[in-house]
């Protein structure tokens, strides 16, 4: 029986992935003259730099400056995703979860105060029951940790959940955890190698919550 939905933030309630896409190509092009590919960019989206910067500096033989990063991109990505609008179907799909009386939690590799922040903006924040960030655990995708946090609080079975993702470490950290994952792509993720989904969509238009329960029961 489903009982509860578990959100992504990044990519799924806004589009913010596309502008921190266009603010680390244009970062490695003027400090290292490197052409990022969107490839490469995957192996941060939904989880943080590091895996992305470790391998760069293992094949680029270099030494990139995470604070530089941070001072140069950081204002930048405020700026231009304060006015974003949730993503198409958003708004709707979370309202007809609540509508049907199941639990809603966020779970992003994000630190509070940015989802709290949109949240709020776009008028969300009070349908969710639980918000679970990277202040909340030590590990971020694609470990299960945020994920085993939100069922934990919502207190069901991971059997009576299911997770929205639009990214390769977001999928992987809910297989960890045991939930099923509908995938929701966005124009970066869809070149990502998805594999071992609940289901795929265009976007959260497609997903009606009383097919979700007719199914799950």
């Amino acid at each position: 029986m489903l009982k509860a939905v578990i959100m992504d933030f990044d990519g799924v309630v806004i589009d913010s992935e596309a502008i921190w896409h266009d603010l680390y190509v244009e970062w490695f092009k003027t400090n290292h003259n490197y052409n990022l590919t969107v490839e490469e960019f995957l192996l941060c989206v939904g989880s943080n730099y590091e895996s992305l910067f470790s391998k760069l500096e293992e094949k680029m033989d270099i030494s990139i400056d995470r604070e530089k990063f941070l001072e140069d991109t950081m204002e930048l990505f405020i700026e231009k995703s304060d006015n974003l609008p949730a993503k198409e179907g958003v708004v709707d799909f979370i309202k007809s979860v609540k509508e049907k009386g199941l639990g809603l939690s966020l779970a992003t590799s994000s630190v509070r105060a940015k989802p709290v922040k949109h949240l709020t903006r776009l008028g969300l924040i009070d349908y969710f029951d639980y918000l679970v960030t990277a202040d909340d655990v030590e590990r971020i995708k694609p470990f299960p940790d945020l994920y085993l946090k939100a069922i934990d609080n919502l207190k069901v079975d991971k059997e009576e959940a299911v997770v929205i993702e639009d990214s390769q470490n977001g999928l992987i950290a809910a297989n960890r955890a045991g939930v099923k994952t509908i995938i929701v792509p966005n124009e970066e993720t869809k070149y990502s190698n998805f594999e071992s989904y609940y289901k795929k969509v265009v976007s959260l238009r497609e997903v009606q919550i009383s097919n979700l329960i007719s199914e799950f029961n």
